[in-house]
């Protein structure tokens, strides 16, 4: 009797606990979908195209405003104790409201300004709850390459040794953040020959700026700059999750 009782129990512990996951899965899986037109869409607007953009955006709007009906007044098991969850779905659904608006009247500028916080309103969503998903990971990712960037424009003094500890202690950060995200990148994305190249060569890049760093030769950072900038832009709109 008791291992009937205790196996019952068990049972119903796992099948809860799946229900919950699978809850969570649905909800982000929801969420990726959205956030798929949601890159997109500032591809186009980043290129001046409000009308393809537009597009996108009404996909992710008629998404999201399924998410809105299915989780607002119901939240998945990792956010129901987040008390702004049920806000923070229907902010967003007015930004999409508004940037859609934007690109049909051909205001790209308008448009890509209303789409901006989207990401990061994401982004603390699920920190905040503690969910931490590949499309986080690349959030980390970009936002780690703009210490970098910034040496650009503003030239490293590389014979002085805290500057070059500095701008290294970035690129390992920046690396780590790569190599993170790649290990949580969902299947469909690792088996892409194109996400293989394109986070090879982003690997082959970060790598490259030690041996300049040591250099102490600025344009060679600078150039591996111009090059891992560009690639982290792609990672984004192409496999940003």
């Amino acid at each position: 009797m008791f291992r009937f009782l205790f196996a019952l129990g068990l049972f119903v512990f796992m099948t809860g606990s799946s229900a919950r996951a699978d809850g969570n899965t649905t909800f982000h899986d929801a969420l990726s979908e959205a956030y798929s037109g949601y890159r997109a869409a500032t591809s186009y607007l980043r290129t001046d195209n409000p009308g393809l953009a537009s597009l996108e955006v009404a996909g992710a709007l008629d998404i999201w405003r399924d998410i809105v009906k299915t989780y607002a007044g119901s939240p998945p098991p990792a956010y129901a104790k987040d008390s702004s969850f049920k806000d923070t779905l229907i902010g967003i659904e007015k930004i999409l409201q508004a940037a859609l608006a934007a690109a049909e009247e051909g205001d790209a500028k308008a448009a890509a300004k209303f789409l901006t916080p989207v990401r990061d309103t994401l982004y603390e969503l699920r920190k905040r709850n503690g969910v931490r998903l590949y499309a986080d990971c690349i959030t980390e990712l970009n936002r780690a390459v703009e210490p970098l960037y910034k040496h650009r424009h503003l030239t490293p003094e590389l014979g002085i040794p805290k500057v070059r500890e500095q701008v290294t202690g970035e690129s390992r950060t920046y690396e780590t953040l790569l190599l993170d995200c790649r290990s949580m990148a969902p299947k469909k994305y690792t088996e892409d020959p194109e996400f293989i190249r394109l986070f090879d060569g982003t690997t082959d890049s970060i790598r490259s700026m030690y041996p300049a760093i040591k250099s102490e030769d600025p344009l060679r950072v600078i150039n591996v700059l111009r090059e891992l900038r560009s690639f982290d832009r792609i990672i984004y709109f192409r496999f940003g999750g």
